[in-house]
């Protein structure tokens, strides 16, 4: 993992000197000229640094890497960032102050970029207490375009949160029956997850049933499952840093699927796996979109049935930068990057069908890292002799009762 720290670095040192370059076909929407990058994103600060904490800011410049944070982290900081001078802040000297110490360094007039998530409080804040000295360049996506290609470490991480991500669903399908809640179900998923070894979710469950699978981002509400609604289920690990996002859609048990859920299934899925097969280097985002689209509608379903992209990169966050869609930026895929791929079809008052898997672009073409599922019917089975009316509920956990100590003799 050092050595991967040292290499980021490296690569970061070396987009702050590209900036310099003024060959005449440099992209006019180019990074500004600057001598040195602050990174304040928590984000991207970890992935800079090797830092876990929620609190600390990198300072990159071409011959020293200076990193601050705060006395809750002195410890840390210091065993996880071993590419960065460590400098604390204390009451009596802030973290505006030590920026400004640092930067006293360099010449007048030096070029800081700054990343153009942080808050025109916060710039205000910083133009304040470091002077006149420090001319303040917003840079977008310096450090973000550097993350979107993973590298060893990155997709040993995903694949693990892929794994646990698909695992902890085989550990609740059961309970894709009558009578389990929508907020049950979503709960159950998040602890199998956590089971599992994972950190956590990469983000809120999604559940939509019946009729409210026509929402692509619904909250899981109280509704009750009915035998043969549709439901929508989208969940993901959260692993050393590094999200999963997974989503199936699957009919309730008590009811066999209708014609038209067949339908609309079958479409979504078809949809789903040409389009993680055109996926290789070089091709757009567009593209792979247009792919998946361009299916659905020669199945008979109108264009406003999928309202979103058909993808996006995945990584420290669940949405990392590149989209598959028709109207992003005619971005090409690259080894390295892992995206997902799921299509869907939305059809208000009736519900919907969305299908989501992981996809790595390789050297040579894809690797779909999820366990990619054709399943229409959910796993999920009645108890004999129970209808639908009858709502089993999941299975209440019991504690264990504490262990009373005897009084020290």
């Amino acid at each position: 993992m050092r050595d991967i720290l040292r290499q980021r670095l490296e690569k970061a040192r070396l987009s702050i000197l590209k900036t310099h370059d003024d060959a005449p076909d440099r992209a006019k929407n180019a990074i500004p000229k600057i001598d040195g990058v602050l990174v304040s994103n928590i984000v991207n600060v970890r992935y800079m640094t090797g830092f876990t904490g929620s609190a600390g800011l990198a300072l990159i410049m071409p011959d020293r890497a200076y990193f601050i944070t705060d006395t809750r982290y002195s410890i840390r900081a210091k065993e996880e960032c071993p590419y960065f001078e460590i400098l604390i802040s204390t009451l009596s000297e802030s973290t505006n102050a030590l920026l400004a110490k640092i930067l006293s360094i360099y010449k007048k007039d030096v070029r800081i970029g700054f990343e153009t998530s942080v808050s025109y409080s916060q710039i205000e804040a910083w133009k304040k207490s470091l002077g006149d000295d420090i001319r303040w360049r917003p840079v977008s996506g310096l450090i973000e375009h550097l993350r979107m290609i993973k590298d060893e470490t990155e997709l040993a991480a995903i694949r693990k949160a892929v794994k646990i991500t698909n695992d902890a669903f085989d550990d609740v399908s059961h309970l894709l029956i009558p009578g389990v809640t929508e907020k049950q179900f979503a709960l159950e998923l998040d602890f199998a997850m956590r089971r599992r070894g994972a950190d956590g979710p990469s983000f809120e469950s999604i559940v939509a049933s019946g009729p409210y699978s026509a929402r692509p981002h619904h909250t899981p509400t109280d509704r009750a499952f009915e035998a043969g609604d549709m439901v929508i289920i989208d969940w993901g690990a959260l692993v050393d840093g590094y999200c999963g996002d997974l989503t199936r859609s699957v009919i309730i048990a008590g009811a066999e699927p209708t014609q038209k859920q067949r339908d609309v299934h079958q479409a979504v899925l078809e949809a789903c796996q040409i389009a993680s097969a055109a996926i290789r280097p070089g091709v757009s985002g567009k593209e792979i979109d247009s792919i998946a689209r361009d299916h659905i509608i020669a199945k008979g379903f109108r264009d406003d049935c999928f309202g979103h992209s058909l993808g996006h990169s995945i990584g420290r966050v669940v949405h990392d930068g590149m989209t598959l869609s028709p109207g992003g930026s005619d971005f090409h895929l690259q080894p390295g990057i892992i995206t997902t791929v799921e299509p869907g079809i939305y059809i208000e008052g009736w519900g919907g069908v969305r299908i989501e898997e992981d996809v790595l672009v390789t050297e040579t073409g894809f690797e779909t890292l999820s366990r990619p599922s054709d399943q229409l019917n959910a796993p999920g089975k009645l108890p004999e002799n129970t209808s639908a009316e009858n709502k089993p509920k999941p299975r209440a956990r019991t504690r264990k009762p504490a262990i009373k100590q005897e009084p020290a003799s």
